[in-house]
């Protein structure tokens, strides 16, 4: 049987942070499928990356951080996000969207008011319309729509009562820790067991909704830029991506340790090893002079009674042992990202997410990194990026720019050409506009210097 393949083709974000309405879209290509986004300060970027935080919370199933809450944009009662999806399964062609709102309901506390799940068959002989599979409001008497599939889960008891226990999720508070918790309503666990069971027109609930969900466990990865700020301050800990056994999970982190010994199960232990002979055949190709090595290897009873394995990680710098902890952070960032860049170059249906790619990375590296997965890649990447070295390489349809315009938050540059220098096109257009929307809120040489100058006559009250 040929594995699924989900295609992410667009994210619409409302009241998100500082966004109050933007789109992103990925160009459908074959290979790759790379979208890199631009803009100052603030302007909405990391947006795009808790989007996507907050998909693979929602696909898995899993509860949704509290901090979510100030996600919300400060002056909206609810946000939303729309996520849209090509799905090819079985020979056939699907056209899927999810969207999903959070609602304020109480101080310091969200839940989920709406969740839905349509699809439509793009390569039908007769165009079929996008029309729901799974529609949840809150407040709404029924538990889901549509009526044809709620009726039918509604003739046993027992289903009704998982699914009853299973919408009150989206409201979870958790009263011993005072912090909301909710979860998706579609995609727990308890849903996804009663929908597993359905027959005839209601399994097409259970089947697109796993697709994603499978989509979500092994093959959405994204880095948030927070985990790096961390590493490179030398703290205990690094995030490595490893691909675990298909039986146990996707791929997901594992926390290497700086400064002592790791300690993982022996049935885990060899995907571990194999993360670190992936990374070393992509450092070679990238910084040649460092190899990764696992050193001091023993065996060690864990505290759980099982089989386990200790050891430590360290570089190799033309022969000199160095301690992972004393490298850069750019290496460690490369180091951190390798397995998810090698999932995603060779996996069609693999998309990485990685909030400020260019944080700690050599300018032309990075360009040169780009411009392989440009060429040959067969996942998607979206990334954001201070670095404009990327602007030199990608095409134009490849690369969006944030806007000063919270209603229309992201754009695709007008009037240039893949055949013109695209950075020195984005600072002209920063400067002389041209643009949809202004890109940047305009700065002044003369009133940073003034500022500088009053700011360091402030003194104490006496």
């Amino acid at each position: 049987m040929v594995d699924n393949v989900v295609r992410l083709i667009s994210v619409e974000i409302c009241d998100i942070k500082n966004v109050v309405h933007g789109k992103i879209t990925l160009t459908d290509r074959d290979k790759g499928n790379i979208l890199g986004l631009y803009g100052q300060n603030g302007s909405g970027k990391t947006v795009v990356a808790d989007s996507m935080v907050l998909l693979k919370y929602l696909l898995s199933g899993w509860r949704i951080p509290a901090a979510f809450y100030y996600y919300i944009r400060s002056e909206s009662e609810t946000a939303r996000v729309k996520y849209c999806f090509k799905i090819m399964d079985d020979g056939n062609v699907f056209y899927t969207e999810y969207e999903i709102e959070l609602l304020k309901n109480g101080e310091d506390c969200f839940c989920i008011s709406h969740e839905n799940l349509s699809v439509k068959q793009l390569d039908a002989d007769k165009p079929t319309r996008l029309s729901p599979v799974f529609d949840y409001s809150k407040g709404r008497k029924e538990l889901f729509h549509p009526l044809k599939y709620y009726h039918y889960f509604k003739k046993d008891m027992n289903h009704l009562v998982s699914l009853g226990i299973a919408r009150q999720f989206t409201e979870d508070y958790n009263d011993e820790k005072r912090r909301p918790e909710p979860a998706s309503f579609l995609f727990s666990k308890r849903s996804q067991n009663v929908f597993a069971r359905a027959e005839g027109e209601a399994a097409k609930i259970y089947k697109l909704s796993h697709i994603l969900q499978v989509f979500a466990a092994g093959s959405l990865t994204v880095v948030e830029n927070s985990q790096y700020g961390l590493s490179a301050l030398n703290l205990r800990a690094l995030p490595v991506n490893i691909e675990w056994p298909k039986m146990k999970q996707g791929p997901g982190d594992f926390m290497l340790n700086l400064t002592d010994v790791n300690e993982a199960d022996k049935n885990i232990f060899p995907y571990i090893s194999a993360a670190i002979e992936q990374i070393n055949i992509v450092l070679k190709a990238l910084v040649p002079e460092i190899e990764l090595k696992i050193y001091n290897k023993f065996d060690k009873l864990m505290e759980n009674g099982k089989d386990g394995i200790r050891f430590e990680v360290i570089t190799i710098r033309n022969g000199a042992r160095i301690p992972l902890m004393y490298e850069s952070a750019g290496i460690k960032k490369i180091i951190s990202i390798c397995s998810s860049l090698v999932a995603c170059y060779n996996r069609e249906s693999y998309c990485l997410v990685v909030d400020e790619l260019d944080s700690g990375v050599y300018e032309y590296l990075l360009g040169e990194l780009l411009d392989a997965m440009q060429d040959k890649a067969k996942g998607q990447l979206i990334f954001t990026s201070h670095n404009l070295r990327p602007l030199e390489v990608l095409e134009n349809d490849s690369l969006m720019y944030t806007t000063v315009n919270p209603k229309e938050r992201y754009i695709k540059t007008s009037y240039i050409k893949n055949t013109q220098n695209k950075r020195l096109s984005y600072l002209r257009s920063i400067k002389l506009g041209g643009q949809k929307e202004r890109l940047y809120h305009e700065t002044n040489i003369y009133e940073i210097e003034l500022a500088m100058r009053r700011a360091g006559k402030v003194e104490p009250d006496d």
